[in-house]
């Protein structure tokens, strides 16, 4: 009996073939000889590919893309389609019994999975997990009112900033913003930002370096951690009425959501802003944002995951919300008149579901 030998098939069937690999398989698969390395540089393989593939791709392909810019973005979209289809990511649990005594917890940091930061009535604990046992202790003269703030989980910075306020002089409706840094040493600093006052009920979020939250005046700014450079957010007319609900950082880019209620219907505000230049930008400046958009999607809290370009050269920007107990991918696409587009693969088909299985009456009002 004769062996079965791949490179006997003709090509069509070699192209079917193909429309069932992943863009890694079609790499492994050009390794084998070279009839299949010269089949696997044909651009109908990887049209082919880019049209089975089913997440985080940008719209396309193009006319003008050559077969190695479509390599390009489907082995991106496919190594984020990995990271995103694993379920371990949500359900890994690392129990462990601290050794130590800490009253009255008001904060809790994680910073790189290697110290927990503790911020107490009156003090901060930096706890080193994996020699188990405590670092360092700081009694804070003024009882410290600890932010709840979100530290960005992309930015692989090595330092941890922990916001927090302290009553100064005899104002009790505004608070002093200060800011403990933590090192991947585990050093820590603490430092209060002149000019900056805050409310008990403050937004605050944290990434790449800067921290945003809304002053007791009103403003919204944007801080310069090291340099502490400040600068005002202009927020758009249409955004207004509503309040910030979330602040997402991403390398050259933050994104404000404002949440707002229309006709009882939530609705979302984006707002784009760059992220400046603390070497050349001067403190005081006014931001302005780049896009703006709004969705009808109700979600409480948002990622950034990932970013690419479209195959006409807009940006696009990958967010993951959380909606419910159900985590949904969001792509945002960066328009060249400032607005923005959006698309969830899996919410718009779930959503479209739900509303196919009510019945019509309830459809209709």
């Amino acid at each position: 009996m004769s062996l079965f030998n791949l490179t006997q098939l003709p090509d069509d069937i070699l192209f079917h073939v193909c429309n069932f690999l992943s863009s890694p398989g079609i790499l492994e698969l050009r390794k084998t000889c070279k009839r299949l390395h010269d089949l696997t540089l044909e651009r109908t393989i990887w049209t082919n590919a880019y049209r089975n593939f089913g997440y985080f791709l940008p719209p396309g392909p193009s006319a003008s893309q050559t077969v190695h810019e479509l390599e390009r973005v489907l082995l991106h979209a496919h190594q984020w389609d990995t990271i995103w289809a694993i379920p371990t990511l949500l359900r890994t649990r690392d129990h462990r019994s601290l050794k130590i005594s800490v009253p009255k917890i008001r904060s809790l940091a994680l910073h790189q999975g290697k110290y927990l930061a503790i911020g107490t009535l009156k003090s901060l604990i930096l706890y080193d997990l994996q020699a188990e046992k405590e670092i360092y202790r700081r009694n804070i003269p003024t009882k410290p009112f600890w932010l709840q703030c979100r530290n960005n989980i992309t930015d692989s910075s090595a330092n941890l900033y922990i916001p927090f306020g302290r009553e100064s002089g005899n104002n009790t409706t505004s608070l002093q913003l200060c800011i403990c840094k933590v090192d991947s040493l585990g050093n820590t600093t603490f430092n209060d930002i002149p000019g900056v006052e805050i409310t008990y009920d403050c937004i605050a979020s944290v990434g790449y370096d800067f921290f945003v939250t809304s002053q007791h005046s009103g403003e919204t700014v944007l801080l310069h951690i090291p340099s502490q450079k400040i600068y005002i957010i202009n927020a758009a007319s249409g955004t207004s009425e509503g309040h910030i609900t979330n602040v997402i950082f991403m390398p050259t880019y933050v994104l404000l959501v404002f949440t707002h209620y229309v006709n009882m219907q939530e609705r979302k505000y984006f707002e784009l802003y760059p992220l400046p230049d603390p070497m050349s930008e001067e403190a005081g400046a006014r931001l302005l944002p780049t896009h703006i958009g709004n969705l009808s999607m109700h979600f409480s809290e948002a990622s950034f995951f990932s970013s690419d370009t479209s195959v006409d050269g807009h940006e696009i920007i990958w967010l993951v919300v959380l909606a419910g107990i159900q985590l949904w991918a969001l792509r945002i696409t960066l328009q060249p008149d400032g607005s923005m587009t959006f698309h969830s693969p899996d919410y718009d088909t779930y959503r479209f579901a739900q509303r196919t299985m009510q019945p019509m009456r309830e459809r209709d009002l």
